[in-house]
């Protein structure tokens, strides 16, 4: 327990680091979410072991690493048509490798880099929006973390039902509904320390409400999508980078799905 909350405690701290130095300049932050898709590829990659080959995987962590600065100076365009020649690079690989490149291993080695790397530039274009920047990246980190620990509090107080017993047998239907609450007091907590308190630009509070609402739902999806994989392949962590926890991947799971949901829901509102 001691090493799991000291751990945790030097996550959250270097998170806080971030964000203090993208206060300096917005580009600091990108060091951050390089990291998140090095090391989550990485993990997904070792995972799969030796049902993906060497130079797959290196193409792969290539991608990974290329994939967040490219986004950050040339756009979504230019990092969407980086996937797609990483998509092909690892079929033309099949062909000329047919001996050893299956077909398991190419669709493995795509997975590894969709998730965790090229949901995760949309981490980026949070990160880059104009006036609501700040606010729309903290809700990213904000209310994973408020989800997941209100719905481990009310579901092992509530129990009750399972909600996915052949996934994930520790979660209730009960800790589902106390984590969507979790991610709205989360998300409105943000509202009424940049909007009220600190008096920054900030949308409307059922703006924040919604989001926290969706984000959250979102949040415990992609939990479970990290479980079936681990399931799937048999393991308990996806690393261990993080005594108590795991490796990156079982930090960011939840993070990694809700960052498509705020980018969009931001971008919605700035075109209205």
């Amino acid at each position: 327990m001691l090493k799991r909350i000291v751990s945790g405690a030097v996550f959250v701290l270097l998170i806080v680091g971030f964000f203090f130095l993208r206060a300096i300049d917005p580009a600091f932050f990108e060091i951050l979410i390089l990291a998140f898709a090095a090391i989550g590829t990485y993990e997904m990659l070792r995972a799969f072991g030796n049902k993906i080959t060497t130079l797959q995987k290196v193409v792969a962590m290539v991608y990974a690493c290329a994939s967040v600065p490219v986004c950050w100076f040339f756009g979504f365009g230019v990092s969407a048509f980086l996937f797609i020649a990483l998509a092909m690079v690892q079929l033309s690989l099949a062909v000329i490798f047919h001996e050893k490149v299956t077909l398991e291993g190419v669709g493995l080695a795509l997975l590894s880099s969709a998730y965790p790397s090229f949901i995760l530039i949309t981490m980026t274009g949070v990160n880059a929006l104009s006036e609501y920047s700040f606010a729309a990246l903290l809700l990213v980190f904000v209310i994973s973390p408020f989800a997941d620990t209100f719905a481990y509090f009310i579901g092992s107080a509530l129990k009750g039902p399972k909600l996915c017993p052949k996934i994930s047998p520790n979660k209730t239907v009960s800790g589902a509904i106390g984590g969507v609450v979790g991610g709205v007091i989360g998300a409105v907590a943000v509202y009424l320390i940049l909007g009220v308190a600190l008096s920054r630009p900030v949308p409307p509070w059922w703006f924040f409400v919604v989001i926290g609402a969706v984000g959250s739902v979102v949040t415990e999806f992609g939990d479970l999508v990290e479980s079936i994989i681990k399931r799937k392949i048999g393991i308990k962590d996806m690393g261990n980078i993080m005594p108590g926890h795991g490796g990156v991947m079982d930090r960011i799971d939840g993070m990694i799905f809700i960052s498509p949901v705020v980018f969009v829901c931001f971008r919605l509102l700035l075109l209205f």
